[in-house]
């Protein structure tokens, strides 16, 4: 039987899928990814709150990539509003980006499963070693591509939704450094494997400090940052048909 506080994710991220999917619809096509995999995110924590706890331990080690990949998502959405994105080279680190998250998975999620048994070797904790240094290699990646989005010469003040864009970019620095307390605890408790960190077994208010409450937070700090730019679109294409009546007219 699951604990309150895997019960209490369980019935917490249900109603958050809701706003999520709405958020989807709404950032479509610039935000797609983004809010794809914070959805994706809000799903596995769902699904971590329901299955026996003997699963829910291997589901928790991979919960931080769908995570990752939302803020990456957003972040290059935030990006785009700003002006001054040249697409062909930001397509491709975002595609070495999501190779690496997914390589990571795998490794942790092997490691993982393989020490549940009690026949693991040697190299399966390497495995597990590997990936979660890979996760954490990534959030901080992401860490300073956020920072470089900073740079003046990283966006244009005149881009029509540039206010929007930037209200993006303030959430995702700010979730970056909430769930980052989460990626350190993670890297900590899979690498030292003391019960007392465990994401599942282990001492309640360690699990609600160090796991729980940053994936919260950083989720609500993208949902309010979502529904306050929900028409970032629509509020583009009118100031974009805007400038081109004024330049036609001229």
């Amino acid at each position: 039987m699951n604990g309150p506080l895997l019960t209490a994710e369980l019935a917490i991220y249900a109603v958050l899928c809701v706003p999520v999917l709405y958020l989807l619809v709404r950032h479509s096509p610039a935000g797609l990814f983004g809010w794809f995999y914070l959805l994706a995110f809000c799903t596995l924590r769902m699904v971590v709150g329901a299955v026996p706890v003997s699963s829910a331990g291997t589901l928790s080690s991979v919960g931080l990539s769908p995570l990752l990949l939302a803020a990456a998502g957003i972040l290059h959405e935030a990006r785009f509003y700003r002006g001054r994105v040249n697409r062909t080279p930001e397509r491709t680190i975002i595609a070495a980006f999501h190779l690496l998250v997914i390589v990571a998975v795998g490794l942790v999620g092997k490691g993982a499963s393989a020490l549940q048994s009690d026949h693991h070797t040697s190299k399966d904790i390497s495995l597990l070693n590997a990936g979660i240094g890979l996760l954490t290699a990534a959030w901080v990646i992401l860490c300073f591509w956020a920072g470089v989005s900073y740079i003046p010469g990283q966006n244009d003040a005149s881009a029509p939704a540039h206010r929007q864009g930037t209200i993006l970019l303030y959430s995702v620095t700010f979730s970056l450094a909430s769930f980052g307390i989460r990626v350190f605890y993670t890297l900590v408790a899979l690498t030292t494997r003391r019960p007392s960190l465990s994401p599942i077994t282990g001492s309640l208010a360690v699990r609600v400090v160090l796991s729980f409450l940053p994936e919260l937070v950083a989720t609500l700090a993208f949902l309010a940052a979502g529904m306050w730019t929900r028409n970032a679109l629509r509020i583009r294409k009118e100031k974009e048909k805007e400038n081109y009546s004024g330049v036609t007219i001229s």
